[in-house]
């Protein structure tokens, strides 16, 4: 038996909507069924993001009665960057977003290593945002991602050792394509994660696409169980990018649907009640 005992909070990556205003696209995933939404604070090749510094105060008065929300994800490219002046850049970024997050009331704020950087410079940049977190009373989270220098389980575990209080954002789409037994990452970073991303993947770091759920290389119910037994009870979140990299064509509404159906069957495998059809 799994240590997670109910049905984990269901949420929802706000990016597959980005061509609705944010509080359309809050309002349509939880008209869907999903206990909460992730809020898309990245610029993303496809579509912009849903909230920035100059989110207006009406939108964030607005969007703070709508919640909860899973997290506030807020990637930066230059996070970790080996130039000086774009790395500094990124983190006051990356400070002045985490208030977004305390004005709607999101306690997880998660990030990635980044591009082209230096990793002496990127543990500093993590140690120094898990301490600007702690004191606006939120949780700092790290996604590793595909082909970076933070990309495998060991890599994520050495970035939390050399920056106390970093905690992690469990996307295993990342973690497969480097090369890691997804379901043994899975045991060894739950005790560190508080948010995950439930996403498929087939390839190499070379060749990588996201593609619909259970269609992938990632075994789910067993990466999920591993996850549960290893004490991971937070949000199952989902980051829907297949459209981009798989040549999805279903609507934004069936995704939301398909996707709520996919949480509930591979929790209830993964908790043991009934198996993946």
């Amino acid at each position: 038996m799994t240590a997670l005992s109910q049905m984990p909070k269901t949420s929802f990556h706000t990016g597959l909507l980005a061509d609705m205003p944010v509080t359309e696209a809050v309002r349509m995933i939880r008209d869907h069924g999903y206990d909460m939404a992730e809020i898309n604070g990245e610029t993303l090749p496809w579509g912009e993001a849903h909230l920035g510094i100059e989110t207006p105060a009406s939108v964030i008065s607005q969007l703070a009665g709508m919640g909860p929300y899973s997290a506030l994800c807020i990637h930066h490219r230059d996070f970790g960057s080996k130039d000086a002046d774009r790395r500094d850049a990124a983190q006051l970024w990356t400070h002045a977003m985490m208030a977004r997050a305390v004005d709607l009331g999101i306690d997880v704020v998660h990030v990635i290593p980044g591009e082209q950087t230096e990793l002496s410079a990127l543990y500093g940049a993590l140690a120094r945002g898990a301490d600007v977190a702690q004191a606006k009373g939120l949780t700092f989270a790290l996604e590793p991602i595909v082909g970076r220098e933070i990309g495998t389980a060991a890599s994520a575990l050495a970035a939390i050792e050399a920056a106390p209080g970093l905690k992690i954002n469990f996307d295993a789409s990342h973690l497969k394509p480097m090369g890691d037994d997804v379901t043994e990452a899975a045991r060894k970073l739950a005790p560190h994660a508080v948010h995950m991303h439930l996403k498929d993947v087939t390839g190499t770091p070379a060749d990588f696409r996201f593609v619909p759920i259970g269609q992938g290389e990632i075994d789910l119910p067993a990466m999920m169980r591993a996850l549960f037994e290893s004490g991971y009870d937070g949000p199952v979140s989902i980051e829907h990018e297949s459209h981009w990299f798989a040549g999805d064509t279903r609507s934004g509404a069936q995704v939301l649907k398909d996707g709520l159906s996919d949480i509930r069957r591979l929790c209830e495998a993964a908790l043991g009640r009934q198996p993946v059809a």
